[in-house]
């Protein structure tokens, strides 16, 4: 017999900062109910990147920080400093 051993995801929209830039994009979270938590891609096992869709992301060192926009950005997890989801309006 068969089981569906996916794990179910969603994406949440949230805002993730480094030394050297602001992101601002959708990040894939776990479903379920010790699960959904933003924070929990700060320790998934084996995760060195995670992709941040639909980001912008600005320079926080810059005069000049225009943001960029991209469709998907590899954001390497040793490099995050905060993560925090964005409120439901």
């Amino acid at each position: 017999m068969a089981f569906d051993d996916k794990v179910k995801t969603e994406l949440v929209r949230a805002k993730i900062l480094t030394d050297d830039y602001e992101i601002e994009g959708n990040v894939q979270v776990k479903r379920g109910l010790d699960r959904g938590r933003v924070s929990d891609i700060l320790d998934a096992p084996g995760s060195e990147f995670i992709p941040v869709t639909q980001a912008k992301c600005t320079s926080r060192n810059s005069l000049h920080n225009r943001p960029v926009k991209t469709d998907c950005t590899m954001l390497q997890v040793k490099t995050i400093k905060m993560v925090f989801p964005y409120e439901d309006s």
